[in-house]
């Protein structure tokens, strides 16, 4: 489902696609996505994150990744929030990363950002996801909180934010 100012789909990001997710595909989806980690490690349940990503929203918009007609994984954008977007979820399946997508798909973030005039930009990554809070760093994502169990028991999340936003037009 997308609704909200993020939802204007399909958005073309150089060989992927973000477009519109429907019920069905979001079912198909996350029972992928939680079979990698983290949410494998978390023991996520595959319909508690199709149920999020099928949700009807106001503020959030949720994308399938689709890279030649293949579900290649989902994207959700929350906004506002805190002065910018956050974005809730970003999952790519084994067989796409690694390949330039998730930076082309935060250089989206980014460009709806700016174009939403926000002040700051938010992400999150499971502490343990090392890879994740390298490629957010990579990006000028520094940490701002840890919040324990925000999506599983024993788990600490760790927010990230690039600040000032503003300043890099």
């Amino acid at each position: 489902m997308t609704s909200g100012p993020f939802s204007r789909p399909p958005c073309d990001l150089g060989g992927a696609r973000l477009v519109a997710l429907d019920p069905h595909a979001a079912a198909r989806v996350a029972a992928s996505i939680v079979a990698i980690p983290p949410w494998s490690v978390m023991s996520y349940p595959a319909d508690a994150l199709a149920r999020f990503l099928a949700a009807s929203d106001g503020g959030a918009s949720r994308y399938l990744v689709e890279i030649g007609g293949e579900e290649a994984g989902a994207v959700s954008v929350r906004f506002p929030w805190l002065k910018g977007p956050y974005l809730e979820l970003l999952a790519l399946l084994p067989g796409f990363q690694g390949q330039g997508i998730g930076a082309s798909i935060l250089a989206w973030f980014e460009q709806e950002g700016l174009r939403l005039g926000a002040r700051n930009l938010w992400v999150c990554a499971s502490s343990f996801n090392t890879r994740a809070l390298r490629f957010y760093g990579r990006h000028g994502f520094k940490p701002a909180a840890t919040l324990p169990a925000l999506v599983a028991d024993g788990y600490d999340e760790i927010l990230l934010r690039k600040f000032p936003f503003v300043g890099d037009r």
